[in-house]
């Protein structure tokens, strides 16, 4: 945990610090080249002694980005992963994530390999490189291969030289601009299964998160917040909880009444202890009943249309149209419409939400869990409204986030800031701000509620003439901090899986209803992928029923692009495609989708085991993600995308009724259970594409996989999510 700029150094000093992007050098750490002695800065860190560190600007909530990062140098410096030891960075524009606009320091949309992949394994192959030269010159004599190990350079096998010996060679070096990478031939760590980092930290329970920080002397502050959207305070009477034992101060601040006391559990007795009169008027006709209801009402009238395509490597390219309607009367085509629901989702990841903040030493030190540095820290400097050089944004390793960390307003550590500004307590201590579990779950910033009327005309031939979609919800990345409204003012996640798709439509239109109310949205883990692709992959079985084609050859016939055709075909391989539907009671239900550059198929096998009963048997992936680096992680990654995925289809809900969630904890918010979890396999593609991205792929298609099973088995479609909602039960 970095408390200083010379705490920092101490955890950073080294004899070679490199940072290398493409051809060209840059650094985060030039103001310490003095302590440092030697510094070209950004990634990679070889101290005195030969021990290697490895700094991480993104964040790591479980995808394990700090393993798949460290892979990288490790390849191309020549020495174990498991010497290699990792520091989260400071904020700093050297990590900045060149997949979004500005490249801000963020960790999102699965883009962290595919961004890292060539400066990492450039700053290890640049070390590598300057060892090498260290070591013949030294040695005086030609030296072929080199292994950094135990803090020795090891010569073609046999010479063995301390680092330390090489070091005054290295300071007089100059960083090369430009290196040879190994090619993938020689890779020996790169594309091998790989045990994460820090596993065995998570299991003996050294790991530390946000929760896990302990400073002399905090306290802890809870908030009281609205019990409804739009709510607003009336009259406060704070005395019954100023007299319990141990609460410190009771503070108003703009989203609610802080309790600050000696821990949790004083300060929680507090908070509920408080006398609030809250105006609830503005929620009082919110609820998800009246949102549908509108959204009903908006998806019979045309839209906003969109033909934009800003993004590289987001298809959006529509032709003009007919639309489905006047296709079919000029080509005596079939047409077929359906609408579907996706509700309102919580992130509630396990870790909940907290931020210590605290002066020390003439700075603002904030030690949180987040993947969204640039714009948190600009919302603690704006808060506070100090200068950014006097705030120390420290970031920890995350119990969990779907998103949820990586808030456009900040607003758990803008909370944790208002305390430190307002609070008298916050001069004297450390402020420990913690969020329940139902703070977070009714909090809002959930995944937007949306509804879709998709209609297609069928041609005589069985194949699609025509598509048309409207989308009706509220945008999720509609903020300041970052925002994804193009030209045509559509946030282009809402016609994420929809303006790209992966089938060959030549005639095809979309529009989109954006519409506001109290409720917070945000992005989720795979943002519009998460519900266009169960109104776009259901949609398409429905139509393969309706030309009277099997559902795989339906979407073969259709398909594009060869890569996205090889998934599904491996996906119906190896979970053994039987046509949908087995006498036994057994069923299949396939999907695809591309995210970003990264092609999934599912299949899912379903046995019904009663009238409105079913079990959900197995999960089969088959994803292509260029080169792999870590294939151990994207299995995880696949896995993980399972549960979450199937937790969401079968009970994920937050219903509003009166501006008031119905949902705060896991007992009515409820995830998928051990029983219930299907077997999971997942097959890699293997190629020589560049690498794409893991972490947010494995959701999206699950969800019409295990609908279109059951679609199978009762002869009826699910349009309307979750799966419990239609009365029906998983065992």
């Amino acid at each position: 945990m970095i408390q200083s700029r010379r705490e920092f150094l101490a955890t950073a000093k080294c004899g070679l610090l490199l940072g290398i992007m493409g051809d060209t050098v840059t650094s985060f750490a030039a103001d310490f080249a003095q302590d440092l002695g030697f510094a070209t800065s950004d990634f990679l860190s070889i101290l005195p002694n030969g021990a290697v560190k490895v700094f991480v600007g993104q964040g790591e909530m479980g995808q394990d980005i700090f393993s798949g990062l460290a892979m990288l140098i490790a390849e191309e410096l020549n020495t174990p992963l498991g010497e290699i030891d990792i520091v989260a960075a400071p904020v700093s524009a050297a990590f900045g994530n060149s997949f979004f606009p500005g490249s801000p320091q963020m960790t999102a949309a699965s883009s962290s390999i595919k961004v890292f992949y060539l400066p990492y394994r450039n700053a290890g192959a640049a070390a590598r490189q300057m060892l090498h030269t260290a070591a013949t010159d030294l040695l005086d004599h030609k030296v072929d291969n080199i292994l950094l190990t135990n803090g020795e350079l090891v010569c073609d096998g046999s010479e063995r030289i301390p680092f330390s010996r090489a070091l005054p060679l290295l300071h007089n070096m100059p960083t090369p601009s430009a290196v040879k990478l190994k090619d993938p031939s020689e890779f020996k760590i790169i594309g091998t299964p790989q045990r994460g980092i820090k596993v065995a930290d998570k299991v003996n329970g050294t790991h530390g998160y946000g929760m896990d920080v302990k400073v002399p002397g905090a306290l802890t502050a809870v908030v009281a917040h609205p019990p409804s959207f739009g709510a607003q305070i009336q009259h406060i009477d704070p005395s019954v909880a100023l007299a319990i034992p141990g609460v410190r101060e009771v503070v108003v601040i703009p989203t609610g009444v802080a309790v600050i006391g000696e821990n949790y559990w004083v300060a929680d007795s507090g908070k509920k202890a408080l006398i609030i009169d809250w105006d609830e008027s503005a929620g009082q006709e919110l609820s998800t009943a009246t949102i549908e209801k509108k959204y009903r009402e908006l998806a019979v009238k045309p839209g906003q249309a969109f033909t934009f395509n800003p993004i590289p490597g987001m298809d959006y390219q529509l032709k003009p149209s007919l639309g489905p309607i006047k296709y079919a009367q000029e080509n005596g085509a079939v047409t077929m419409e359906s609408e579907f629901v996706a509700p309102y989702l919580a992130h509630a990841p396990m870790e909940p939400l907290n931020c210590t903040i605290f002066e020390h030493d003439g700075l603002i030190h904030v030690h949180t869990g987040t993947h969204f540095q640039f714009a948190d820290k600009a919302a603690i400097v704006k808060t506070l409204q100090v200068e950014a050089s006097a705030v120390r944004l420290h970031t920890l390793p995350m119990g969990g986030s779907f998103g949820r960390r990586a808030c456009p307003e900040s607003d758990w550590i803008v909370e944790a800031a208002q305390i430190f500004k307002h609070a008298e307590a916050a001069r004297k201590s450390p402020i420990k701000l913690v969020w329940s579990r139902e703070d977070d779950i009714t909090g809002g910033w959930y995944r937007p509620f949306v509804l879709s009327k998709v209609s297609a005309a069928l041609k005589e031939d069985g194949t699609i003439g025509s598509w048309a979609q409207r989308i009706v919800g509220q945008p999720a990345i509609d903020h300041d901090t970052l925002s994804f409204i193009g030209p045509e003012k559509i946030d282009l996640t809402t016609v994420d899986a929809v303006g790209n798709l992966v089938y060959d439509i030549q005639d095809k239109v979309i529009d989109v209803h954006h519409t506001e109310n109290l409720v917070p949205v945000q992005w989720m883990r795979s943002v519009g992928h998460s519900h266009n692709v169960f109104f776009v992959e259901t949609f398409m079985s429905e139509l393969a029923d309706r030309s009277g084609t099997d559902q795989l050859a339906f979407r073969l016939k259709h398909i594009r692009e060869d890569r996205v055709k090889r998934v599904l075909e491996l996906a119906a391989e190896k979970g053994r495609w039987n046509g949908g539907l087995d006498k036994d009671g057994r069923a299949h239900g396939i999907s695809v989708h591309e995210f970003y550059g990264t092609y999934v198929a599912n299949l899912a096998e379903v046995i019904q085991v009663a009238e409105n009963a079913f079990k959900i048997s197995k999960i089969v992936y088959a994803v292509d993600l260029g080169t792999v680096v870590n294939p151990d992680a994207v299995r995880a990654q696949m896995e993980s995308g399972a549960v979450l995925a199937l937790s969401s289809t079968l009970y994920g809900e937050i219903e509003i009724e009166k501006g008031t969630p119905r949902q705060s904890n896991f007992d009515t918010y409820r995830p998928l259970r051990f029983h219930q979890c299907p077997d999971i396999e997942t097959h890699i593609v293997s190629n020589k594409a560049p690498p794409t991205g893991a972490g947010e792929t494995g959701v999206p298609s699950v969800a019409p996989a295990v609908c279109n099973a059951i679609a199978k088995l009762r002869g009826k479609y699910l349009r309307v999510l979750p799966i419990a909602k239609n009365g029906i039960e998983i065992v």
